[in-house]
């Protein structure tokens, strides 16, 4: 007995674990409990047709909800947002006097650089002095050229972490927008479908009511 006990629960954990979407356990629920309702009040034409009719409302309904579901993943105003909208711009009879202010705004451009300047020797130095006066240039020269050189090394090390920065988060967007895609593809879209079962189910009661009635009898 305890193993035909455990061996029914392995069974619908077993069936709770199928391959579908949630949604589609709503419309396989709604389509069982039209033909419950259908059972216990009777199997007869208006039953039929009554309960057709609520699974078309339910369905229509379920279909707006998907569409609805989908425009606010894709970050589509909703339709009450956009008639308070509507409803605001109503024309006045008597429009607001209008005031325009126009405020003009100049930005400065800043910049850094390095100045050297040199000058010759003097006319009266001798050629011992004027050759200390060339490498004192020259080793001017070379220290800031050294200077220059890392100055350019820095800038490349941080335009190139600004590039790996910008790559990240474009990697990041284009994540979370194909995301936003297979949400949307497998969220609104079933919402829809399970609409489009119980409105298939409820045109079969509808339309068939008096043959449905006749063969179940």
């Amino acid at each position: 007995m305890k193993n035909l006990v455990r061996w029914l629960r392995e069974i619908g954990r077993w069936v709770l674990r199928v391959p579908i979407n949630s949604y589609y356990w709503w419309a396989i629920a709604g389509v069982g409990i039209s033909i419950a309702s259908v059972g216990t009040f009777g199997k007869t034409e208006q039953s039929f047709r009554l309960t057709g009719m609520c699974l078309q409302l339910g369905g229509v309904l379920t279909v707006v909800l998907g569409i609805l579901k989908t425009r606010a993943d894709f970050g589509q105003p909703t339709v009450r947002s956009q008639f308070k909208a509507w409803i605001k711009v109503f024309p006045r009879l008597h429009p607001p006097a209008v005031t325009l202010s126009v405020n003009g705004i100049l930005s400065g451009l800043s910049g850094r650089g390095y100045l050297h300047t040199t000058h010759g020797p003097s006319a009266d130095q001798t050629i011992e002095g004027r050759v200390t006066h060339l490498e004192g240039i020259v080793k001017k020269l070379e220290n800031a050229q050294g200077r220059t050189h890392v100055a350019v090394v820095e800038a490349q090390a941080k335009a190139q972490e600004a590039l790996d920065a910008q790559a990240r988060q474009l990697s990041g967007q284009i994540d979370a927008v194909s995301k936003k895609i297979e949400s949307t593809a497998t969220g609104g879209v079933h919402v829809s479908a399970v609409g489009v079962v119980l409105l298939f189910v409820g045109t079969i009661f509808g339309g068939a009511a008096p043959e449905l009635e006749k063969w179940l009898k």
